[in-house]
């Protein structure tokens, strides 16, 4: 129905008005436990501008199933093979157990508990957009398929749907993670809407076949 993306946000206290760059195996370092504090020298090489503080990082995930996880999980699995060999992806995985960690519940939920919490990291839908930016969090920059630093822009994410558009099969089951090409931003996906082609009320089934046309 849509081509959406998503971001990855975080609350890094005097530097949530800069774009930290972070990529694919530096993402699964935190998520796994083995990177710990923001001024971990993997994340110190990709902003050698910025002044890191040592402190430990919070980790966040969604504990329901869902797509934002599918869409973020699969940017992991496909940036490295340590994640895509042990965890992999989906709509629900089993999380590493790293200490500190927090959940969350839904998109909304994601923002207000990376709000609430100093030095956490967690990822959102990019409809989410506004909320993000009330809240005053951080957004990265991330490192793509052709290695450029990307933020989530109409541009960046028209781009990375133009990469993999004439892959796409009729039924449009193709992921637009990690898309290939230049400025195509790698947390792209399409939005489905699944519906059972046998209605019991006719209104219904007319009102929605109206709407999906």
């Amino acid at each position: 129905m849509a081509i959406s993306a998503q971001t990855i946000n975080y609350n890094l206290p005097g530097l949530n008005t800069s774009n930290l760059r972070l990529a694919g195996p530096v993402l699964a370092g935190i998520y796994t436990g083995k990177i710990r504090e923001w001024d971990d020298k993997a994340i110190a090489a990709l902003n050698p501008d910025l002044k890191l503080p040592h402190n430990a990082i919070i980790p966040i995930h969604r504990t329901e199933g869902s797509g934002e996880t599918f869409v973020f999980t699969q940017y992991l699995t496909f940036s490295t093979e340590t994640w895509e060999n042990r965890q992999g992806f989906g709509t629900t995985i089993a999380w590493p157990a790293v200490p500190g960690a927090l959940e969350a519940v839904d998109n909304l939920g994601m923002v207000e508990k990376i709000h609430r919490t100093p030095y956490s990291i967690g990822y959102v839908g990019i409809g989410f957009y506004a909320e993000i930016s009330n809240a005053g969090l951080g957004t990265a920059a991330l490192k793509s398929c052709s290695g450029e630093f990307l933020l989530p822009t109409p541009g960046t994410i028209a781009a990375a749907a133009a990469s993999l558009g004439p892959r796409t099969p009729a039924d449009e089951r193709l992921t637009l993670v990690f898309a290939p090409g230049s400025n195509a931003y790698p947390l792209v996906n399409y939005e489905y809407a699944i519906v059972s082609v046998k209605q019991a009320n006719p209104a219904t089934a007319e009102a929605i076949r109206k709407f999906l046309l």
